[in-house]
């Protein structure tokens, strides 16, 4: 996943097989080391693959960070799909518009200042002729916290440049199957709850009698019991209807009673309560628009996204030019943004403290912490390598496990230590199918590879895809 000022890129070129260009490593203007990359030409499609690196990346709360791939000759353009790397409250704001985000290809990846985080990015399209002699580029670009643009830049990666062809044998010997690996994120490391405390109009004290206070502030009490917590994040908010320098003062002291509420719950003193303010929640205001079936939405939302239009006098400038949607929104949503939101994150490992029990007491570890760590490295690497096999080792009966030490041992020509690994695992896993095609692969059994890939690719792996491409290329040698 790269920028537009003044660059130079280190990108060396590779033609393989159908085509392929490749480029080592390299740094984007804001930080990001983008490697493994590769462009590739294969039969009626093109995959573009390579790897994101974040640690050097600070993200604030309230920002995000847009990758964009292009592939372009010049003349045409293709826009690939996206990575967005969140701060914590744009990911809060991201997940809750999931249903809205459906149908988009876009990946989302909250942004843990501090730690180590890798992103693996695959795509394909289908191959055009104007493709033959093409470039990938990358664009960056920092949005605020309603996804408006602050910055940008772009930076190109690798090219493609086909004029050369080899035989199915060269062929074959170039190109590698692809395994499928399950490496989940650490759960543990998401918010526990977000939790509102509701207030009455131009009130500051917590009532569980209003609205729905007495669900969320037991909620809130239950989480602050059963949960190890690192944090608790509050932002207070006012509805747009007040002077705005009221609003400010009034979401302050909202912030502040929920703040005192829980410092008198005798939670730990170790716990960080960090509060802060803000006048008005626009951005929940412009989901639920944007989810309402209101005539004058799109001109609302404009309304509340304009730069030209005083922050404290949008609310004046909706009531007069759209008076029957404003009181609707007065009535039916304006009592909801008056409130605490109540963000707590658990007390999960550090990276740093799951790589030191990584070596010296391994079994003290979770095999989600120690996919927090494998998702840390470089994948493929050694020290990767080695967590996987970890993790086998400590966990036998985890069927994660035990696929993805199969695909390691595969990786080093140990098939048959990867059919042991695979012994016992449900034929109809789909991981588990990729792999077995690759075994079946090696000892000549095409067809019954060709038939697992198939199976694999059906259920949702993708990997199979490229491996039934790359299997019909050999199929098609051998006649």
């Amino acid at each position: 996943m790269k920028h537009i000022y003044t660059f130079m890129v280190t990108a060396c070129l590779m033609l393989l097989l159908g085509t392929q260009a490749q480029a080592q490593k390299t740094t984007t203007n804001y930080g990001l080391i983008i490697g493994d990359i590769a462009m590739q030409h294969i039969n009626s499609r093109m995959e573009v693959d390579f790897t994101i690196f974040i640690d050097g990346v600070k993200i604030r709360s309230n920002r995000s960070l847009r990758i964009t791939p292009y592939i372009t000759n010049g003349d045409e353009l293709l826009q690939l799909p996206a990575v967005i790397i969140d701060g914590r409250r744009r990911h809060i704001v991201h997940e809750r518009s999931k249903s809205d985000m459906a149908a988009s290809a876009d990946t989302y990846i909250r942004r843990y200042n501090h730690k180590e985080q890798i992103i693996d990015y695959q795509t394909d399209v289908m191959f055009e002729p104007w493709m033959s002699r093409c470039e990938l580029i990358l664009r960056e670009e920092w949005t605020s916290c309603h996804d408006m643009p602050l910055a940008e830049a772009t930076i190109p990666v690798a090219m493609l440049n086909e004029q050369a062809t080899k035989s199915a044998d060269a062929l074959m010997a170039t190109k590698q199957t692809r395994k499928a690996y399950i490496m989940p994120q650490n759960t543990a490391a998401t918010d526990i709850a977000t939790i509102d405390i509701l207030f009455p109009v131009n009130r500051s004290t917590i009532s569980d009698r209003y609205m729905d206070n007495s669900t969320q502030i037991s909620a809130l009490g239950n989480a602050l019991i059963n949960n190890k917590i690192k944090a608790i994040h509050l932002t207070g908010y006012a509805s747009p209807e007040g002077p705005y320098p009221f609003n400010t003062n009034l979401a302050k002291k909202r912030a502040e009673a929920v703040k005192k509420h829980i410092s008198e719950s005798n939670i730990s003193p170790d716990i960080e309560i960090i509060a802060q303010d803000a006048p008005i929640d626009w951005s929940e205001l412009k989901l639920w628009l944007e989810s309402s079936l209101l005539t004058n939405k799109g001109d609302i939302i404009a309304i509340i996204n304009s730069e030209e239009i005083n922050p404290a006098d949008k609310n004046n400038v909706i009531k007069q030019k759209y008076a029957a949607d404003y009181y609707f929104m007065l009535k039916n949503w304006y009592p909801k943004l008056r409130k605490t939101a109540i963000d707590i994150d658990p007390n999960a490992l550090t990276m740093a403290e799951a790589k030191e029990q990584l070596k010296s007491n391994p079994k003290n570890l979770s095999l989600e912490d120690m996919y927090m760590v494998a998702n840390s490295l470089q994948k493929g690497s050694k020290e990767w390598e080695d967590v996987i096999k970890t993790a086998v080792e400590f966990y036998p009966q985890s069927v994660e496990a035990r696929i993805n030490a199969a695909n390691v041992a595969m990786d080093h020509g140990n098939y048959q230590q990867a059919e042991k690994f695979l012994n016992g695992i449900p034929a109809n896993n789909p991981q588990a199918m990729n792999s077995r095609g690759i075994i079946a692969m090696t000892q000549g059994k095409l067809q019954e590879a060709m038939q697992l890939f198939q199976n694999a690719e059906k259920a949702g792996v993708s990997e199979a895809t490229y491996n039934i491409s790359l299997l019909k290329e050999l199929m098609a040698a051998d006649k």
